[in-house]
């Protein structure tokens, strides 16, 4: 069903709000002063949702998009809005996710904002037809996938080695299955990791393996790895050489598909904002580590137990800590969270959950002693809601300061203290 919608406000997803008399409808790349032709869906979800035919009367946040795959690709959702009003807007999904728990900084630090072209990962959807690789992103809430050759939010090197992977791709995919290739650019160095079919029975065959060793090679791709579904087991196919990431004081061995900031940039903006909020020295505990980029550089005032449930990222930070003062535990966090008692021993805490938050963990920190507890968090809501646990604690909210290494999409980051008197 047609309909003609003005928009009224901004959903924390990117998507433009109409409010009607049936409820909320939702319209992807529309602002708020738009006046739009729709084509209005009830979802699966119950969510209604419009498809946009024509912008009739354009907000005066409105500006061409300086993508041409921009109405096709699902990777970027706010390359319509001018910057000042994007910028305004990714800051205010933060204070709106405090102001719901009720909570509110002493200081809103200044944000900081990275450029487009620097991540240094992406993840694209192949499809082998007749012969032919596709290989692109997917459009927004479809499985229709659209041929990418430029992307203004990836790293040239990353979007360099895709325009040659259409013609090396061939003899490896799985005619007319799809697969996914996750491409990652470490400090001059490549990783692939292919999900999906290969080969005439959709695992490597002799010829497939032989076609991924001569890719590595011709590419200079330092690993190749393959794995049938997304939770299955990574098998190496390949390894020229050990990927490697510098962490302050750690030289990390990265396993397969190694959970990195997307920029190098964005990684050291947080790093840099953690280490500003941290005490001079003495002993720390850095929570849901990975393969140690906060570890790292707080290792250069103290000793720092890293916990993490991740086990080739927990086993390659310990690998690389040699005599550093530095404790690696494998554990679940969610599970298992470290108690009281145990925090106490420290004089600081980072904690850097993945998007579903530290729920259980700061059930914990809560009624701690830790006079310095640092969080980073990539999803406002659930870092709201673990604040308010804090904070009813009895931690005081000192700072939040906004990072956004996501260009042009809805994802936002920051980083937050909290302290307790003593």
């Amino acid at each position: 069903m047609a309909g003609d919608l003005t928009i009224h406000e901004l959903g924390p997803k990117g998507d433009g709000v109409h409010d009607s008399s049936r409820g909320r409808i939702y319209v992807d790349r529309t602002l708020p002063g738009d006046a739009v032709q729709a084509v209005i869906r009830r979802g699966d979800d119950g969510v209604m949702r419009g498809d946009l035919v024509e912008v009739k009367t354009a907000s005066p946040h409105r500006v061409p998009a300086p993508c041409p795959y921009y109405d096709l690709c699902g990777g970027c959702t706010m390359q319509h809005a001018e910057d000042q009003y994007y910028r305004d807007w990714k800051q205010e999904i933060v204070r709106d996710a405090l102001a719901k728990k009720g909570l509110k900084p002493k200081v809103w630090l200044d944000p900081v904002f990275l450029p487009a072209g620097t991540r240094r990962r992406a993840t694209f959807a192949a499809y082998k037809k007749n012969n032919v690789v596709t290989l692109g992103y997917y459009k927004r809430r479809s499985h229709q996938v659209t041929n990418i050759d430029t992307c203004l939010v990836a790293d040239p090197a990353i979007m360099g080695l895709r325009r040659k992977l259409t013609q090396l791709l061939i003899p490896i995919l799985q005619e007319g299955k799809s697969a996914d290739v996750f491409l990652q650019y470490v400090n001059g160095q490549f990783e692939m990791v292919i999900t999906g079919g290969v080969g005439k029975k959709g695992k490597p065959d002799m010829p497939v393996r032989e076609a991924i060793a001569s890719m590595a090679h011709n590419s200079k791709i330092n690993r190749i790895s393959w794995r049938a579904r997304e939770r299955d087991s990574i098998e190496v196919m390949i390894e020229i050489e050990p990927l490697r990431a510098k962490f302050g004081e750690l030289n990390v061995s990265l396993p397969p598909l190694a959970f990195l900031q997307p920029t190098k940039a964005g990684e050291k903006a947080l790093v840099d904002a953690v280490m500003e909020l941290m005490p001079e020295k003495g002993k720390f505990a850095d929570l849901f580590c990975g393969c140690g980029t906060f570890t790292g550089p707080m290792l250069e005032r103290g000793s720092v137990d890293a916990y993490e449930s991740v086990g080739p990222a927990i086993t390659a930070l310990d690998k690389s800590k040699g005599i550093k003062p530095l404790k690696v535990q494998r554990r679940d966090l969610f599970k298992n969270p470290i108690r009281r008692e145990d925090a106490n021993r420290y004089d600081a805490i980072v904690f850097d959950p993945p998007r579903a938050g530290a729920q259980e963990q700061v059930k914990m920190l809560a009624s701690a002693r830790t006079p310095v507890v640092i969080g980073v968090s990539c999803n406002p809501a659930t870092f709201a809601r673990d604040a308010r646990t804090l904070v009813d604690g009895g931690y005081r909210l000192e700072s939040v300061r906004v990072i956004d290494q996501f260009t042009w999409s809805h994802h936002v980051e920051l980083v937050a203290l909290f302290t307790k008197q003593s």
